[in-house]
């Protein structure tokens, strides 16, 4: 993996989660994997995880990963827009 195109990852760090923190996790378990490309062999890594933790963490997003785009593959299907069935460019307001 590109240690750059990692980086861009972590920039995800400042959206609002809402409770949803599997990306970031991911994000900091692939900078933990790749941290001597990144750092260039410099200070160690603050962050750790147990290999059960990565394990099962990697396992969920991969299954996330599916269904979300299950689910982007029925959006399509019926046309229905993350704004919802219509549009907001044909919205009208009262």
């Amino acid at each position: 993996m590109d240690p750059m195109g990692m980086l861009c990852h972590l920039c995800h760090a400042s959206d609002m989660w809402r409770g949803k923190t599997l990306a970031l996790k991911v994000a900091l378990i692939e900078a933990t994997e790749n941290w001597e490309k990144l750092t260039g062999g410099g200070p160690p890594c603050p962050v750790m995880f147990n290999s059960e933790d990565i394990c099962e963490t990697m396992k969920l997003d991969a299954e996330q990963r599916g269904v979300d785009k299950t689910l982007e593959v029925c959006q399509n299907m019926i046309s229905f827009r993350p704004e919802g069935w219509c549009p907001l460019s044909i919205m009208r307001r009262p």
